[in-house]
């Protein structure tokens, strides 16, 4: 048995978060696009999760993966046994804002029904993608949407195209710590921006409104991402550069697909152990 399925990046256009409510989440408003490249997941004659690729060193091929998660609430939702092996290409950077695991875990959800549960509705499969974390269901559909509540209510919006360059600087950034460095800053604004863009309209001059609010926790943890931002920004190709959730990947919008190769190009000759792709957000 064969079939692959790609795993997109998860790019926040903007990300705003509030402060932790009673149940210690938070709140937060996020306008999310999806790239062209991302990791790749395949069914396998095999047993078990295999990893190979760029950044495959260290992760686990145990049950705390996010995709072995999805086996096996796919398993309890379906009523049955995988009997199969899944092999992962990793080729996103781990703990890098860009949503990697989930979107592992959203496309063995779609292989699985494919091979094992055809008649699965989409309200069941999405279901079993809820449980596996707040942006679960995003990841599933990788569609773009206004992201609300912890992530998890969706509204999907119309996009354009977007020409993108993504880059990290190879240095990873945790969650849980960029999100209590953000709780220790205190700096807390109005979340609510989804009325600056509708679909239509320059999509640049209404995210020029709109900000990451983790970025500040994120470059205390990790300093470099400044230094990312601020080379982005002194390119003639980039129209606007932010960081993508909680980091370290920072992304560059361009206004063609050639000026998004030139800047990557670029990119890469300044930050040559970086990890530089010029892409697509659909």
């Amino acid at each position: 048995m064969t079939a692959s399925r790609l795993a997109p990046a998860k790019v926040n256009l903007y990300l705003h978060v509030a402060a932790p409510d009673a149940r210690r989440y938070h709140p937060l408003q996020s306008l999310v696009m999806f790239a062209d490249i991302g990791d790749e997941l395949r069914l396998t004659t095999g047993k078990g999760l295999t990893i190979d690729g760029p950044f495959s060193a260290g992760l686990s091929t145990g049950d705390d993966n996010l995709i072995l998660k999805a086996v096996r609430r796919f398993e309890a939702a379906a009523g049955i046994k995988i009997d199969t092996g899944l092999h992962l290409v990793k080729s996103l950077p781990v703990a890098s804002g860009l949503g990697g695991g989930s979107a592992d875990a959203g496309a063995a959800l779609h292989l699985l029904r494919a091979a094992f549960a055809p008649d699965m509705s989409d309200t069941d499969l999405e279901a079993v993608a809820a449980g596996i974390g707040a942006d679960g269901v995003m990841c599933l559909w990788n569609r773009s949407s206004f992201a609300e509540g912890y992530g998890e209510i969706l509204t999907p919006v119309v996009m354009p195209e977007l020409p993108c360059v993504l880059i990290n600087p190879r240095v990873e950034c945790a969650t849980a710590a960029v999100y209590n460095g953000f709780d220790h800053l205190a700096r807390f604004d109005d979340i609510e921006a989804r009325a600056l863009y509708d679909g239509s309209g320059d999509v640049v001059d209404a995210l020029r409104n709109t900000r990451n609010d983790l970025e500040p926790a994120a470059i205390r943890l990790q300093p470099v991402i400044a230094d990312v931002l601020t080379s982005l920004d002194a390119q003639p190709q980039t129209l606007l550069a932010r960081m993508s959730g909680s980091g370290a990947t920072c992304f560059a919008l361009c206004a063609t697909p050639q000026a998004a190769e030139r800047l990557s190009h670029r990119m890469q000759a300044l930050w040559p152990a970086a990890w530089v792709q010029a892409c697509t957000l659909r």
